[in-house]
């Protein structure tokens, strides 16, 4: 996973063979496998993290998230605000209370056939989901109360990137049950946003008046307000749905070839309506305290590291990618993973073998193994 970061937004990684219009890779026999059988590429990819001890309750807490294998983005984020992520820990440690975290993420896979051709969770959500999982598991280590990471997945955003809300319940629906296939429950809890809209109906309003006050800072020029769009705008043009156009045409467009002009002024004018709306959505977030109002005195994580909140490594290197962006890839020797555009993976020139769950609901691979 790189660590180039963004306060804003996790950072778009440009496709590799856009200029590539024929597939070159092969696949041979695709392969069923259990659950189970996938444990130890798990524990690998999501291996055990274990706390400092010999310090204070709080400072062993706190070791975890500055763990190399945990953090990402700038360690200087958290370290340099050590003194207040201990007050934090010690407050809940005083009220002998588990720790609780929050992160937001998980919002469906998205509707770029060029990134994958799922709609349902895959092994690399389940990589990503059990890497959170290890951090409660290695506070509950060393604190009795334990520690529970609460993930807000994110399919409202799919209003503006054109995913169905039944697509995205259906996303929803497979991380629940893979959480359970794969024995993740045991430090995390799921939480669709969608509902938690609904049952919160004073966030609706604040989400619009928001998008007003985005739309008008922008307007006037406002710096940070831009630095945000700015950041935004290659990851929502990469996003968006357009259904009846092909992926040549798609591939076209986003090499910013000029005959694919009125395409590509279509998807941009698209992202950046869509972007006000989503750093709308966050700053709403925020100006009614959602999160805290869920899971009060949550431990704030996010893929996006900045000043105040804790830098979540969410797949392992190489990866760069989040794993609702394209298809896992394991290497021949099951040691390595990452996480690639479809549109490259079919023109790498190797060889791969498609890996099927068992009982999983969709048709197209959970996996991949370079041959």
């Amino acid at each position: 996973m790189s660590d180039k970061t963004s306060p804003y937004i996790f950072p778009f990684r440009p496709f590799l063979y856009l200029d590539r219009p024929a597939e070159t890779s092969s696949f041979g026999e695709a392969r069923t496998m259990a659950a189970a059988e996938f444990s130890g590429w798990l524990d690998r990819f999501a291996p055990v993290v274990d706390a400092e001890t010999g310090g204070s309750i709080e400072e062993a807490i706190f070791s975890v998230f500055i763990n190399p294998g945990v953090i990402f983005g700038d360690p200087a984020f958290v370290a340099e605000r050590e003194a207040y992520w201990l007050e934090r820990i010690a407050a809940l440690v005083a009220a002998n209370r588990p720790i609780e975290m929050t992160i937001l993420g998980f919002p469906y896979k998205m509707p770029v056939p060029l990134k994958t051709n799922r709609k349902l969770a895959d092994f690399g959500e389940v990589v990503s989901l059990a890497r959170l999982n290890r951090i409660g598991e290695a506070i509950a280590k060393v604190y009795a109360p334990g520690a529970r990471v609460h993930v807000f997945t994110e399919g409202p955003f799919g209003a503006f990137n054109g995913v169905s809300r039944a697509d995205s319940d259906a996303y929803f629906a497979s991380l629940e049950d893979l959480q359970i296939r794969f024995g993740l429950n045991g430090h995390l809890q799921l939480h669709d946003l969608n509902r938690v809209i609904e049952d919160n109906p004073d966030f609706q309003p604040a989400w619009e008046e928001t998008k007003r006050e985005i739309a008008a800072r922008r307007d006037a020029g406002d710096v940070k307000t831009l630095d945000a769009i700015r950041d935004a705008l290659p990851v929502r043009f990469h996003n968006l749905a357009n259904p009846g156009v092909s992926e040549a045409e798609i591939a076209q467009a986003y090499r910013r070839d000029p005959e694919a002009a009125d395409l590509i002024a279509s998807i941009q004018a698209r992202a950046e309506s869509g972007v006000v709306t989503y750093r709308a959505f966050l700053e709403a977030r925020d100006k009614i305290g959602l999160l805290e109002r869920m899971v009060v005195g949550a431990l704030a994580m996010t893929v996006s590291p900045r000043p105040g909140r804790l830098g979540v490594r969410p797949m392992p290197l190489p990866a760069q990618i989040l794993p609702y962006h394209g298809v896992p890839v394991l290497s021949a020797d099951g040691r390595a993973m990452d996480i690639v555009y479809l549109w490259d993976l079919r023109r790498t020139g190797k060889t791969y073998q498609p890996v099927h769950l068992a009982g999983d609901g969709d048709s197209a691979p959970f996996a991949y193994i370079e041959q």
